[in-house]
């Protein structure tokens, strides 16, 4: 099976071919031949749009080694935890095709993105997300997060809305994590106290985070 990236190669090396050719034309018009650029030009058009077409059936960089459709159908008869970031995010941009106005795709899209350190692209599917769902609170979570790693570790006042809504309509403890680390950067320690309060009382028993928000909601960790 011809590999993806030997397409791009053999595309790019033929559109080049093609512009050397309108080159070659308009340098020859120097010695008076006649310039007859459309011709050239519609070439060019021709090269790059067999390309893509190829390009299209040929399938995904991201998931090399056969037809795209066929890939996408082979994966689905796969356990979902044995794929990789490209994989998941190949079945989860079909979902959303699919059924385009269901947020969770996108959703689970910007989460793939997220823990996969592409905190920009996740903030954008996170954004598509929320277009479809205003109110979906997991997704106002994971664009506050990305926001935040974009940010690098800084809350902004416009994550800091989203936190304070996403844990207005859920009862996860992250929203409230993040709302004491705003206040703490702004050297609110009172509020600081009573949003790791808040935090801590709604983590399980067993949440590893549980110890260091019970000291932080006493002022020990001040």
């Amino acid at each position: 099976m011809v590999s993806s990236y030997l397409l791009f190669f053999v595309g790019a090396v033929l559109c080049a071919a093609a512009a050397a050719w309108v080159l070659r034309a308009y340098r020859r018009a120097d010695g008076g031949a006649t310039v007859r650029a459309a011709p050239a030009f519609i070439a060019c058009g021709f090269v790059i749009g067999a390309a893509l077409a190829t390009y299209l059936v040929i399938g995904s960089p991201s998931l090399p080694g056969a037809p795209f459709a066929a890939r996408l159908a082979a994966l689905k008869h796969r356990d979902p935890t044995s794929f990789t970031a490209d994989e998941a995010l190949a079945i989860l941009s079909q979902a959303a095709r699919d059924n385009p106005g269901d947020p969770r795709p996108l959703f689970y899209s910007g989460q793939v993105l997220l823990d996969s350190g592409r905190a920009e692209d996740a903030a954008r599917v996170f954004d598509a997300a929320l277009r479809r769902d205003p109110s979906n609170a997991e997704a106002m979570l994971g664009m506050g997060r990305a926001m935040v790693r974009i940010d690098e570790g800084r809350v902004s006042p416009e994550a800091l809305a989203l936190f304070e809504r996403a844990g207005a309509a859920s009862d996860d403890p992250v929203p409230w994590v993040y709302q004491a680390m705003a206040a703490m950067q702004e050297d609110r320690a009172a509020d600081a106290q009573r949003l790791w309060g808040q935090a801590y009382a709604r983590m399980a028993p067993d949440d590893p985070r549980r110890a260091m928000a019970q000291r932080m909601s006493i002022g020990a960790g001040e």
